[in-house]
């Protein structure tokens, strides 16, 4: 700091104006600096409570949006499993319409008619194998009653 010249009475007024006036100056621009500071921070919480509102609104609009799209999936699964449970009604109403209910008794009605038929077969097979036995060794010819056969040749 500046030495004020001596008068009568105390320091020159003019001198300690002026360093008044220059002291003001720098506080001045230390107080626009400061506020410029202030006014930066606060645009800056500003903007950033606006990117958070932002970022919280978006959030929100896609969830809303994956919510109507996961109704709309839920929707759809409820059709299909509609059309599912439709599908089996149709099938299981053809089933029980072709379906032939066998019981006990006639499976065994089946089984015996079969062993008869079985039976009827191995009879005939016999039957032919006897026949064809007979018919081989019988001679074709009676050599015994018919003799003149061989005076023919």
């Amino acid at each position: 700091m500046e030495r004020y010249p001596l008068v009568k009475r105390g320091y020159d007024p003019i001198a300690v104006d002026s360093d008044i006036e220059t002291l003001e100056n720098v506080i001045k621009s230390y107080k626009d600096k400061d506020n410029a500071i202030k006014n930066a921070i606060i645009s800056a919480q500003i903007a950033a409570d606006n990117m958070v509102k932002n970022a919280k609104m978006q959030a929100d609009e896609y969830k809303e949006q994956i919510v109507r799209e996961l109704e709309n999936v839920r929707r759809e699964v409820a059709r299909e499993r509609v059309k599912v449970q439709e599908f089996q009604n149709v099938y299981m109403e053809l089933v029980q319409k072709h379906l032939t209910r066998i019981n006990e008794g006639e499976v065994s009605g089946i089984y015996l008619r079969l062993d008869e038929i079985d039976r009827l077969i191995d009879n005939l097979i016999r039957t032919d194998t006897a026949l064809n036995r007979k018919f081989d060794s019988a001679p074709l010819v009676d050599t015994e009653h018919n003799q003149d056969t061989d005076s023919l040749f």
